[in-house]
């Protein structure tokens, strides 16, 4: 794991050269994981503009506009305002789709897909989205464990024959 860059140096970074996607996007992650999207936000779509085909940025979209709902906060709390609700989940799927179509194989941004539709409730297409993750790395544990809860089944008969989960149990 990569040492964490202080907040300061990343900042300094994107002021020295603010065409240094790498830095914009570490700043923005510190951000989102230090509790403020909006911050994220503002510079991911800064960013955006400068690299439109980076899945990495709009995965990192996708995750601030989900965060409330992921992480269970208070939009007020996270935000600093209000905000609707149906939209932020809106803007979280449409930046998720958009990091998985430039690049299939972000489990992530399936992954986090996945919980959003469980938190709507739309189980067949969280299923989808946890099987299509699976398949590209079907050694995801947590997945695994959350796709066999969601259906009650065991994770071995959800999944396609070609995605290999070790040898059947008798039961």
């Amino acid at each position: 794991m990569e040492p964490q860059v202080p907040k300061k140096s990343l900042k300094r970074a994107v002021s020295d050269n603010p065409e240094d996607i790498d830095a914009r996007l570490r700043l923005a992650i510190y951000y989102r994981k230090d509790n403020n999207p909006d911050k994220a936000v503002k510079i991911l779509e800064e960013t955006i503009e400068l690299d439109p085909k980076n899945p990495e940025i709009y995965l990192q979209l996708g995750l601030c506009w989900a965060m409330a709902m992921l992480d269970n906060v208070p939009v007020i709390q996270l935000w600093g305002r209000e905000m609707d609700e149906e939209l932020m989940m809106e803007k979280a799927i449409e930046n998720l789709e958009t990091a998985s179509e430039l690049d299939p194989e972000m489990t992530e941004a399936y992954n986090a897909m996945a919980r959003l539709f469980m938190i709507r409730v739309q189980e067949e297409q969280a299923i989808d989205m946890f099987k299509q993750s699976l398949q590209i790395d079907p050694a995801q544990l947590d997945v695994l464990e959350e796709l066999q809860e969601l259906t009650g089944r065991p994770v071995w008969k959800l999944l396609d024959k070609e995605t290999y989960m070790g040898e059947e149990e008798d039961i």
